[in-house]
């Protein structure tokens, strides 16, 4: 990974974990560490990605690494439904071609970036990696 992503994904966990610690434990602090991690990676990837490519080596591997956080996934929802705060989904699924799956994720990715309460960016979070996984197995070959 490259030094400045490895940077923005400490950030990034730094950030949304400290303002976790109240709500979840360790393990499943661990387990919102992957998910940032996945995350910030995609986003990486998806910023420059040609969606109109043929998709190699590098795809698959991204598209395995997320399918592999996907318990980290569950784990994550499950501990953010118990929240008093917790809030519904705001994703679109009226289309599933790449150009707008890819236009809302980056679009809603900014919001995680805010700093803010946990609650909202954990949704945020999850809704992102539901895209990534939707995206991935779109993409998986």
């Amino acid at each position: 990974m490259r030094g400045d992503l490895r940077q923005q994904v400490v950030t990034m966990q730094d950030s949304v974990c400290q303002s976790a610690k109240l709500w979840l434990s360790e393990s499943e602090l661990n387990h919102l560490r992957c998910l940032i991690r996945l995350t910030v990676e995609f986003h990486d990837w998806l910023q420059s990605a040609d969606l109109d490519t043929g998709h190699g080596p590098e795809v698959e591997f991204l598209a395995e690494s997320t399918f592999s956080g996907i318990d980290s996934f569950c784990i994550v929802a499950a501990a953010y439904r118990a929240l008093v705060d917790a809030a519904t989904s705001k994703l679109r699924w009226d289309t599933m071609s790449l150009q707008p799956l890819r236009e809302q994720f980056l679009s809603r990715f900014q919001e995680l970036v805010r700093e803010g309460p946990f609650e909202p960016r954990c949704r945020v979070l999850l809704d992102l990696f539901k895209v990534q996984i939707v995206f991935s197995g779109m993409l998986y070959d």
